[in-house]
């Protein structure tokens, strides 16, 4: 009878050292690569050009920085930066 008892509970203790491990967390998206997006350094800094230069860097998020704006400084390297010229040109494009 104590045999019957103590096979249910060897079988879990043992069950519980054959569990797979949980798979690992992947990479994570929308990390911003700006060496794809400088082809369109000189061109119109349009909002459809943010838009390409964040598709193309990968990038989560992206903001237009004018001359006249304020920004923060704080690093994000989930965003792109399209840094506007005087006559409207992207500058040139960063990560942050």
């Amino acid at each position: 009878m104590k045999l019957v008892i103590a096979a249910p509970v060897l079988l879990l203790a043992v069950a519980g050292c054959t569990q797979e491990h949980p798979a690992p967390l992947p990479s994570p998206t929308g990390i911003c690569q700006a060496e794809p997006a400088q082809r369109f350094v000189g061109q119109q800094a349009t909002p459809a050009l943010t838009d390409q230069v964040q598709r193309a860097s990968g990038a989560a998020t992206a903001r237009r920085i004018t001359p006249e704006m304020r920004v923060t400084m704080e690093f994000s390297d989930t965003r792109v930066n399209v840094w506007v010229g005087l006559k409207g040109e992207a500058e040139r494009i960063t990560c942050g």
